[in-house]
């Protein structure tokens, strides 16, 4: 019997699961709205915009710009123990400037504010892939 801490995976819902199945597939997508065409991030069932229901899922631009980083030297996760320290970075989506999203960053240099960057699909259990960034 292992002593390892499995690491946590997505738990895909109804407004996500097309989400995750298209990382799986190498791409990049998010919820756009079919009444104003805004971008959604987080996945829901409503824009939070115009209130409308309709979308669709479209590729975007796996580009974005740093907004903020933070490197954890604490043990929060027993799961990610041999991992610290790790950087964590919010990156505002070239595909629509007032969605940020946060993941890891996939270099070991310091991420710079300001600094372009596109996203690294990282392989995990399950067939799952998740969204990180390096340097563009």
């Amino acid at each position: 019997m292992s002593d390892a801490i499995p690491k946590p995976l997505p738990h895909p819902d109804r407004d996500s699961e097309p989400y995750w199945k298209a990382l799986s597939q190498g791409r990049f997508q998010l919820q756009r709205c079919g009444s104003c065409n805004a971008l959604r991030w987080p996945p829901r069932a409503l824009c939070n915009r115009c209130v409308g229901f309709e979308f669709e899922w479209v590729d975007v631009a796996t580009t974005g710009r740093i907004v903020s980083w933070t490197r954890t030297h604490q043990v929060f996760a027993p799961a990610y123990r041999g991992e610290v320290p790790y950087t964590t970075v919010a990156v505002a989506l070239d595909a629509q400037e007032d969605i940020s999203m946060i993941g890891g960053w996939s270099t070991d240099r310091d991420p710079r504010a300001g600094e372009t960057v596109r996203i690294r699909l990282v392989d995990a259990p399950e067939g799952f892939k998740l969204p990180c960034w390096e340097p563009a």
